[in-house]
């Protein structure tokens, strides 16, 4: 489960948001990025849910090693980083400038899902690590199948990147993807953007 939400859905959230602009123009980029986070989301609840009720069977010490220190930090982040993107600050009309508070939320909201996904790769190898030490198996196999699929998603993320910052270096390339995807997030959240977005979707007579 710890697997599937960080080297998977979490990988695949901020690819879907990263090369949102290779995707079809409209809210594609947006539901796939939160439905990714929200499965992410839900199977690292569960992962760490087994891994409490196994050091309370096991009668165990509740984090007393680096892994389950990690383990919850990024519990409490990852809730952190859930609610706000809930709470986000709404995107500007057309033709407006971004808050502060938006700006601030936007460079807030990359900077944590990095460090999220970055200590999510470091936690994954140690927990191979200490299923090899309890199980008394022979971890090199998994550990270079794990990272040789972490090198992968991080490759791609890289690359995603560097295009992004591309095409909104030369929006004449790309006119109204990016900044009709950035807008989508917000699409959904209140009853007059909903209203705003099927009446642009309704050609005039």
């Amino acid at each position: 489960m710890a697997f599937l939400a960080w080297g998977v859905f979490v990988p695949f959230a901020v690819q879907s948001s990263l090369l949102r602009s290779l995707l079809p123009e409209g809210p594609l980029w947006f539901n796939l990025h939160r439905a990714f986070n929200t499965t992410a989301f839900a199977l690292f609840i569960a992962a760490f849910a087994v891994a409490v009720s196994t050091v309370i069977k096991e009668k165990g010490e509740h984090f007393s090693n680096d892994h389950e220190k990690m383990g919850l930090a990024m519990f409490i982040i990852a809730f952190v980083q859930v609610f706000g993107g809930i709470t986000r600050p709404h995107t500007p009309e057309p033709g407006e400038e971004k808050t502060g508070l938006r700006k601030g939320w936007e460079v807030g909201h990359r900077v944590i899902g990095v460090a999220l996904l970055a200590c999510g790769f470091w936690q994954m190898q140690e927990g191979i690590k200490l299923y090899a030490i309890k199980y008394s198996v022979d971890e090199d196999p998994v550990t270079i199948a794990y990272w040789v699929w972490i090198g992968l998603m991080s490759a791609i993320i890289v690359f995603g990147g560097v295009y992004y910052k591309i095409v909104k270096k030369n929006p004449e390339e790309e006119p109204a993807a990016v900044p009709a995807a950035e807008a989508v997030e917000d699409a959904e959240d209140t009853p007059v953007a909903k209203d705003s977005q099927s009446k642009l979707a309704t050609p005039r007579m």
